[in-house]
């Protein structure tokens, strides 16, 4: 059975941090009469067809941060394989967070056998119970790794990428102004082993807690030269 983990991109469900606009379908054109209403002279009315233009921020919803997000010279997305977002052992770990807490490396080390087989980590940190009802909060007090459990688990763990239920891996006004490099917790998951790792943000993991997953996907739009984009995520469980 496969379990969809990706949040809704309608509009009115689309967490953003700060004033970035939400997804625009632009029409181009429409197989109906200019309505008498419309100011929309760009459009193309009475077509044949149905066509329109999407217009989005990279890191709207559910998405993908890649390498080239904090540096210049890292990995994008056009260079990543499919086989890149297909994760065959993948590893859930509930560890329950609040507003601004950070996830500790003792709390990563009870799980050091089931990390030491994982091409994925997933976290869930319940922090996202507040996502629909507080989205204020949700972006601007959520928890976050340490960059010292970050930096264990590069270092002990061969894990392709890792996925969290926040809207960020670090808190991103904590991240902005980190000393003596901006987002450190970033640079420690993307940039220290130099190789095709990924961030998943922003997931929806409360469908598949408790259950036993076989294989995780976290599919995306492969545009070219991209630092990151909305993916369908999703998992395959025990019926």
């Amino acid at each position: 059975m496969f379990i969809e983990l990706s949040y809704s991109l309608e509009p009115q469900k689309i967490v953003m941090p700060g004033p970035i606009d939400k997804p625009v379908v632009i029409k181009r054109s429409r197989m109906i009469a200019k309505p008498a209403d419309s100011d929309e002279t760009d459009v193309r009315w009475g077509s044949y067809n149905n066509t329109s233009i999407a217009q989005f921020f990279a890191h709207t919803g559910t998405h993908i941060d890649l390498p080239f997000h904090i540096d210049p010279d890292g990995f994008k997305l056009n260079e990543f394989s499919l086989n890149d977002f297909i994760f065959e052992h993948p590893v859930l770990l509930e560890i329950p967070k609040g507003a601004r807490e950070r996830i500790t490396v003792d709390e990563i080390k009870p799980y050091m056998h089931d990390l030491a087989g994982a091409d994925l980590l997933l976290v869930y940190t319940g922090f996202s119970k507040i996502r629909n009802q507080a989205p204020e909060r949700y972006v601007s007090e959520q928890p976050a790794f340490s960059v010292e459990a970050a930096n264990y688990i590069v270092d002990n763990f061969n894990i392709r990428a890792y996925g969290i239920d926040l809207i960020g891996i670090e808190n991103i006004s904590e991240g902005k102004v980190a000393t003596p490099t901006p987002f450190p917790v970033h640079k420690t998951f993307l940039l220290k082993k130099k190789q095709k790792s990924f961030l998943i943000e922003d997931l929806n993991l409360v469908p598949i807690l408790g259950k036993k997953i076989h294989r995780f996907f976290a599919i995306p739009l492969r545009m070219y030269g991209m630092e990151a984009m909305p993916i369908s995520a999703f998992a395959e469980v025990d019926n």
